[in-house]
This record gives structure tokens, sequence and C-alpha cells, in this order.
């Protein structure tokens, strides 16, 4: 007989057997299906249409799956069903399924399934990997990069939403990848801009520009902790000779 608790376990013990596995299919299928999200916005590729309706249902399958075995082996079912993350997952599911009815309403307002791409964030902090552990694996110059560039990714993922979810309610169309890019414009600053009509759109604008600024002082940080690593590892590399040499003296 299958125990709650070790199903419960395979998602949220990372001494678990079968956790590692678990998280690593959930993390590939949340970056695959966000991606697919972004991709079905662009016009010049509804010809592929059929394979993103394919894709978008088994990971929804997949999603629901895990949503239903977390509900049935937590203790706590209510706590789980309205935590943060326990409607992140259930977010990320009903959009699709109310998109059987096929209504126009209701497909537009299946962006929202964006929203997946926060289920990464427990499926990080479930992994347990430390700083420490994380810059002795991938190396100070490339954990600060990759650590960079998620951020970078991660906000201009959600300007380029909002962008698209406002044009197009104000009749005109931006694709999330175009918004990306106008987003990634505003942060790089100097390019010209066109700035979206309306207040909300003054809104998406300067709230992008003070992103880049801040994103600005975080490359700045990122920077400075490569080469003080660097330095830092070079005097310490400096000071093992050292002492080496000293020790061949006095033998």
């Amino acid at each position: 007989m299958i125990k709650k608790k070790n199903v419960l376990a395979v998602f949220e013990n990372p001494r678990a057997t079968y956790f590692g596995l678990v998280n690593d299919v959930l993390a590939l299928a949340t970056i695959v299906s966000v991606l697919i999200i972004v991709l079905e916005t662009v016009p010049s590729l509804n010809v592929y249409g059929n394979y993103f309706l394919i894709i978008e249902w088994f990971t929804v399958i997949l999603f629901t799956i895990e949503y239903l075995l977390r509900l049935w082996a937590n203790e706590h079912r209510f706590r789980y069903a309205f935590s943060f993350f326990g409607l992140i997952d259930l977010v990320s599911i009903l959009p699709t399924l109310i998109g059987l009815g096929n209504l126009t309403f209701l497909k537009s307002a299946r962006v929202v399934r964006i929203i997946r791409f926060l289920r990464l964030i427990r499926l990080t902090k479930l992994s347990k990997v430390s700083v420490a552990d994380a810059e002795e694996t991938m190396g100070i110059f490339g954990f600060n990069i990759a650590l960079y560039a998620s951020t970078l990714l991660f906000v201009t993922l959600i300007f380029g939403v909002l962008l698209h979810i406002f044009d197009t309610a104000n009749g005109q169309y931006w694709s999330i990848p175009a918004a990306m890019f106008w987003t990634f414009s505003v942060f790089l600053g100097g390019l010209p801009t066109p700035i979206p009509p309306g207040t909300f759109g003054t809104m998406i604008f300067i709230g992008a520009k003070f992103c880049g600024m801040a994103l600005f002082g975080l490359l700045v940080g990122v920077v400075g902790k490569i080469f003080n690593g660097l330095i830092l590892g070079k005097a310490r590399s400096d000071g093992k000779e050292v002492k080496a040499k000293k020790k061949r003296k006095h033998k």
C-alpha cells in the first residue's frame, strides 16, 4: 500500500530516492511549458499550433497529477490548497482546463499560465543547494553570471507579459517575445523605444526604467564580486606557495 508520507517525500524531501528525478522532470516541464506559452503568441508560429497544443496538454496532465498527489498526500490539504504555491499549482493548470470551452475570453486568459515560472522558485528552494555549494560547483564567475542572467530573464518576462496583456486589451498586439525585446531596450537605455499609450502603459515604461537601473546596479555588484573572488583566490594561492617554500627551506 502506498503511504501518503512517501508520496509527499518524493516532492519535498531531497533525501527521498526519487526526489532528484521528479524535481528535474518538473523543472524541465515547467521551463518547456513557459517557453511554449511565449512562442504561441508569435503569429508567424501559428503553423506549429498543434505541436504547441500537444506539449501544453502533456505538461498540464503532468502538473495536474502532481497537484492531485500533493493534495491527497498532504495532511493539511486546505492549508496547501490556499497556500502561495498551492494557488500557483492550481492557476498553472486551470486556464488550460477551462479553455476546453473554446470561448474567446477564456482563451485570451490562458496567458495567465505564464505564472508557472514561479514554480521554479519552489523547485530551486527544495533542492537545498547552498550558495557556497553552487559557487564551488559552477565557479564564482559562472554562478554570478547565471544568477544575473536568470534575474534579467525573469524581470524581462514579467514586463513582456504585462505589455502583451495591456496592448492586446487596447486593440494592439505585441507578441511576448517582441514585448520582451521592448523591455530589454528600455533596460539598456539610449535606444528609441515607444511608450505604450495610456496611464498603465506609462506605468509599465517607468517600472521597466526603474528595474533597468536596479539591474545595472546588480550587474556592477556581480562584476565586483567576481573580481573580489578572483583577487582573494589569487592571494590565497600565493599565500599557500609562500608557506610551502618556507617549509622546504626548514627541511
